[in-house]
């Protein structure tokens, strides 16, 4: 058995200070009245049969006193407690989500909010929760929460996951915690909050991405290979030729966002990671700087690497990364200037810093644009081009690398992205450039 230390030793309740300290004011007060009260009476009485009398008339005093005075302060220490349970569950019931309590052994449950109750019916009393929640379930959820809330029989972090309940066919993100029941037994309190809604909106883009991706690619194809082909031609006007011109180009973009439609894809459904190796940072960099068609003449980019800097990932994908952050960079620095791309080794890990001095993002925009489908609100939309799927392809690789990203800016001071990566272990040796 672990001995106990100042750090796991559990701390009294509160309210046994409270407790001590009125039963200490209790005896003082009963001791000074028995000890003055008697030398009271034999003072004032002399007769022996008389003082008897009046001590036995004190006594019943004493009791009816402190009787009255304790029922006074039980009936307000309860009534506030009342109170307190009432309040707290009305809380309860304003919540929209279900929320119940359950015995981590037995699983019955122990208290269950108004809106489960709206939703599963009144009757819960004496009942299991997966009797109660699920639908013919006559034993514990093959997916039940409660090995993970538990750390060597302490209340340890919760644990959020999502399902769909069998009982009503609706989609929860559920938040189960582990706490000590005031009786001292152990219990699972969940809070189910209901995301069908976030669910379906989450599968109508997996098929706008799936339909979009594979009905437009065949003829963006066709499109820019005969208006490649048009562009050899010899004698072609010159306005014709920069119509033709246009209509690559704009070709090539829709082809790029196609592209990250399947690739967004790709990674959501696939997250095998078997291609990785030790890759030279600054090839990385250097192939991102010549793929790059947002950036032009007034962008000034920079590279500072050191040469022997690796880090361990998929070549491809990390050359999307930093590509994807670079013309990010340059589509919000309309006015050009100069963008640095900064390496530097951080131990364990590789820290990529990519920095300009474009428009800046708000603070309050700093996380979202990360999210799908997000695009950062700038007021003339028209300046920038795209449907917000960029940086979240970003972070998704970077995450499936075991790195983080984060960004900080101000509005009208650039923005500066920092990029973590793992670095290979010691005995890899880098790939050759592909």
């Amino acid at each position: 058995m672990a001995a106990m230390t100042p750090d796991n030793r559990r701390s009294p309740p509160p309210w046994l200070a409270a407790a001590c300290k009125v039963a200490c004011v209790y005896m003082l007060a009963a001791g000074l009245w028995i000890a003055f009260s008697d030398q009271i009476l034999e003072r004032l009485v002399s007769d022996p049969a008389e003082l008897s009398r009046w001590q036995t008339i004190k006594g019943w005093l004493f009791v009816v006193m402190t009787g009255g005075l304790l029922f006074a302060y039980l009936h307000r220490t309860l009534r506030r407690q009342h109170e307190a349970f009432d309040e707290l569950t009305m809380l309860f019931d304003s919540v929209p989500a279900i929320i119940y309590v359950a015995d981590m052994r037995s699983h019955k449950l122990l208290y269950v909010n108004g809106y489960a109750v709206k939703r599963f019916g009144g009757q819960w009393q004496q009942r299991t929760c997966f009797d109660y929640l699920q639908q013919g379930q006559q034993q514990p959820c093959g997916f039940c929460s409660n090995p993970l809330l538990l750390r060597d029989g302490q209340p340890g972090p919760a644990v959020t996951w999502e399902f769909r309940n069998t009982r009503d066919g609706r989609w929860y993100q559920c938040l189960d915690k582990a706490v000590r029941w005031p009786d001292g037994r152990m219990v699972r309190m969940e809070i189910a909050l209901d995301i069908t809604e976030r669910k379906e909106l989450e599968r109508t883009k997996e098929e706008l991405l799936s339909a979009v991706s594979h009905e437009m690619r065949t003829p963006l194809t066709a499109i820019a290979g005969f208006s490649e082909l048009l562009l050899e031609e010899t004698g072609l006007p010159e306005t014709v030729r920069r119509h033709v011109e246009t209509i690559f180009r704009e070709a090539e973009k829709m082809q790029d966002l196609v592209q990250t439609f399947l690739e967004v894809r790709r990674l959501k459904t696939d997250q095998a990671r078997i291609d990785y190796e030790a890759l030279p940072v600054r090839q990385l960099l250097e192939q991102a700087v010549g793929g790059s068609r947002e950036c032009t003449d007034k962008h000034a980019l920079r590279i500072d690497c050191p040469e022997e800097l690796t880090v361990f990932g998929n070549r491809r994908e990390l050359i999307q990364v930093f590509r994807q952050l670079l013309a990010n960079s340059c589509r919000f620095s309309p006015q050009g200037g100069p963008i640095l791309l900064q390496a530097e080794d951080l131990g364990d890990s590789c820290r990529v810093t990519l920095a300009d001095r474009g428009i800046g993002i708000p603070r309050e925009e700093q996380e979202r644009i990360f999210e799908p489908f997000h695009r950062l609100d700038i007021g003339d939309r028209r300046r920038v081009r795209g449907i917000g799927l960029g940086l979240a392809m970003v972070r998704e690789i970077v995450n499936l690398h075991g790195g983080t990203i984060t960004v900080e800016s101000a509005p009208g001071e650039g923005s500066r992205f920092l990029v973590s990566l793992p670095r290979p272990l010691p005995d890899s040796t880098p790939a050759a450039d592909g």
